[in-house]
C-alpha cells in the first residue's frame, strides 16, 4: 500500500514537473510573440507616420497652373483653345518659360510635334509674322524642284550663274500648293521686285533658279537672302515690263524641257514606284487630318 502511495506521489510530482515546464515554454513564448508584434506596431506606426508628413508636405507644395495639348498637334500647325486644356503642377518642377495664359497660347504655332500633355513653352511655340499689306500669291514653274518636294514644306529659292556664284534669293518660303512642277508661295513687295530681277538675270545669263528644302523648318532660323538686285536688270524691266513675262516663258519652258527629259529617261517601274509613293503620302495626310480637327472640352 505504501509502495502504490509513494509510485503515485511520483507520477503527481512528474505530471506537476511537466506541467511546470510547459508553462515556462508557453509563457518564453507569449513573451517573445509579444515582443515581436510591439516591434511590428511600431514599425507600422513609423510608417504611417512618415507617409503622413510626406502627404502634409506635398499638400503644402506651391502649385502654378499651366497648359497642355490634348491631342497631338504637328510642327507647323497653329494651336486652337480648344486644342489645350489647364492643369496644376508643383511650381518647382516646370521650366521658367512655361506659358501660364491661354491667351498667351491661342493662335501661336508649334515648332515641333506636340504630343499630349506635353507642358506648353515658349520655346515650343513661335508667332507666325503677321499678314503684311503688299503680300501676294505667286506661282512659278520655272524653279527647279527637289524630287522629295512635297506641299507644305519649307524652302530657300536660291539662284546659280554659271560661274559658279550662288546666291539666295527668297528665304523661308512654305510651299502652299504644289502642282506638277508648279509651286505657290507668299511673297512681299521687295521680293517681288528681287524675283523679277532673278527672272531676267537667269535668261541673260543661262543661270539656274532652284528650291532647296530646309530640315527642321520651324526650328531652323531663316537664311538672309544675298541675291544683289542687278540695277542695269532693274532699269531694262522699267523700260519694257514685257520682258519680265518673256524671260519667265523662257525659264518655264527651259524648265518643262527637263521636266519632260526626266520623264522619258524613267522606266516605267520607277514611274510605278513614284505614283505609289505619292498616293501613300496623299492617303497619309487624309488620314492625319481627321485626327488632327478632333478637339476635346477644356477642363
Amino acid at each position: 500500500m505504501s509502495r502504490l502511495r509513494r509510485k503515485t506521489k511520483q507520477l503527481i510530482c512528474a505530471g506537476l514537473a511537466g506541467a511546470a515546464a510547459m508553462g515556462l515554454i508557453f509563457a518564453g513564448y507569449a513573451v517573445h510573440q509579444g515582443k515581436q508584434n510591439q516591434s511590428a506596431r511600431l514599425a507600422l506606426k513609423q510608417k504611417y507616420e512618415t507617409e503622413i508628413e510626406r502627404l502634409r508636405k506635398e499638400a503644402n507644395r506651391a502649385t502654378v497652373r499651366g497648359w497642355v495639348p490634348v491631342s497631338e498637334i504637328r510642327a507647323g500647325h497653329p494651336i486652337k483653345a480648344d486644342d489645350m486644356k489647364e492643369v496644376e503642377l508643383p511650381a518647382d518642377s516646370i521650366p521658367a518659360d512655361a506659358l501660364k495664359s491661354r491667351e498667351d497660347i491661342a493662335g501661336k504655332i508649334a515648332k515641333i510635334t506636340l504630343r499630349p500633355f506635353t507642358l506648353l513653352t515658349e520655346t515650343l511655340l513661335y508667332k507666325e509674322a503677321p499678314t503684311t499689306d503688299d503680300l501676294r500669291w505667286r506661282e512659278m514653274s520655272f524653279v527647279l524642284l527637289p524630287a522629295a518636294l512635297k506641299e507644305g514644306d519649307v524652302v530657300d529659292i536660291r539662284i546659280q550663274f554659271p560661274t559658279g556664284q550662288d546666291y539666295i534669293l527668297l528665304s523661308k518660303k512654305k510651299i502652299e500648293a504644289l502642282a506638277t512642277g508648279t509651286v505657290t508661295v507668299t511673297l512681299g513687295e521687295a521680293e517681288i521686285l528681287s524675283l523679277s530681277s532673278a527672272i531676267v538675270d537667269a535668261y541673260l545669263h543661262k543661270a539656274s533658279i532652284y528650291a532647296l528644302t530646309y530640315v527642321e523648318p520651324y526650328l531652323q532660323g531663316k537664311s538672309t537672302p544675298t541675291y544683289p538686285a542687278n540695277g542695269a536688270v532693274m532699269q531694262l524691266i522699267k523700260k519694257d515690263p514685257n520682258i519680265v513675262r518673256e524671260a519667265e516663258n523662257a525659264l518655264n519652258a527651259a524648265a518643262r524641257e527637263r521636266l519632260e527629259s526626266d520623264l522619258y529617261s524613267m522606266s516605267p517601274r520607277q514611274a510605278a514606284e513614284f505614283a505609289s509613293s505619292r498616293v501613300d503620302a496623299q492617303e497619309a495626310l487624309q488620314n492625319e487630318t481627321p485626327a488632327e480637327a478632333d478637339s476635346f472640352q477644356m477642363k
